[in-house]
């Protein structure tokens, strides 16, 4: 029996993914290079695509441009999401990812986003308040837009949480860290968010584990007093889970040569997790999918996409550690 019958994502800023490949990109100047992907995203939307891609379908609500929700409901044509957006005036930001195969970096230019107004949070808080209901999973992603704090941010997982439903938060840090006494299903911040929550900078005080594990785990082990799970991320270097019962340690051996792109994984690692607990998996064997499935999407251009052979392969090379003076894995 899954353990949600419905899971519905919140996208509050949602973003037209725009990736272009420029060899030898350099700042200034002009330059030529060729769009390879144009998408509609936003970290809650990319949730849901990855969710379909696994076999999971949901819901997908939240604010989007007016002039840009028809392309958005024509995305998820033919997939498992269920498109209920709620149109706004403006346009949908468009961000840049410039990505240079000469050097094998990335360049992420960020607009803005849209601004919300005191009606558009009602129409929210009353769609919220429709949907929420016990056994149903709200995933809350990715940035706030103009005109929405983050206690507007607290005020609408409240509102889920009164009516019995799961909440997970993948957000800014201050946002995480005014939810720090809500008892959601899940957190997943990176590790700058983890830093920007205990208001200083990660030390990276060993050697051995680069993403600063120490300093990790004195911030992240606490939140699991109201977390049921915390997961952190690092980009290549995998990252962490903690949960009431588990301390792990998660990386995966990958061909660094076949990355294509960064933009989503997080968005797949989160997808991963939720769609691996929600069909029975243990904590420590969900965690290890979601680290395959995540790096199976660096391989590929469209945030929320992975092929599924890849996942398949790197499953085998995903090595997870139990965390020293924790407890053991359930």
């Amino acid at each position: 029996m899954p353990l949600f019958d419905t899971i519905i994502t919140v996208t509050l800023n949602p973003a037209i993914d725009r990736i272009m490949e420029i060899a030898g990109f350099q700042v200034g100047g002009h330059q030529r290079g060729k769009t390879v992907a144009r998408v509609p995203a936003g970290k809650g939307v990319n949730v849901a695509r990855a969710l379909s891609e696994l076999g999971v379908a949901s819901i997908a609500t939240g604010f989007v441009g007016r002039l840009q929700l028809e392309e958005y409901e024509a995305s998820f044509r033919d997939t498992l999401v269920q498109p209920q957006f709620l149109a706004v005036d403006g346009r949908t930001r468009e961000n840049v990812t410039v990505i240079d195969p000469t050097t094998a970096t990335e360049t992420h230019l960020r607009d803005a986003g849209l601004s919300s107004t005191p009606t558009d949070l009602g129409r929210l808080r009353n769609k919220i308040n429709l949907l929420a209901k016990p056994d149903r999973l709200f995933v809350f992603s990715g940035s706030l837009p103009t005109g929405m704090d983050k206690t507007d941010l607290v005020e609408l997982t409240d509102i889920a949480l009164s009516k019995g439903a799961g909440v997970a938060v993948d957000g800014p840090g201050d946002s995480l860290a005014a939810l720090r006494d809500r008892a959601l299903w899940l957190i997943k911040p990176n590790r700058e968010e983890l830093a920007a929550m205990d208001g200083g900078p990660i030390e990276r005080t060993d050697e051995r584990d680069p993403i600063g594990g120490d300093d990790i785990r004195r911030i992240a082990w606490p939140l699991t007093t109201n977390a049921g799970v915390v997961i952190v991320s690092y980009a290549a270097g995998g990252g962490y889970l903690f949960s009431r019962q588990s301390s792990l340690r998660g990386r995966v051996e990958f061909d660094p040569a076949r990355v294509r792109s960064s933009v989503g994984c997080g968005d797949c690692l989160l997808a991963a997790f939720i769609a691996a607990q929600n069909r029975g998996d243990k904590i420590e064997s969900a965690y290890r999918y979601a680290l395959s499935v995540a790096t199976a999407a660096a391989y590929e251009i469209v945030p929320g996409r992975f092929d599924p052979a890849v996942i398949d392969d790197l499953q085998s090379k995903v090595v997870v550690d139990r965390v020293r003076g924790t407890p053991p894995a359930a």
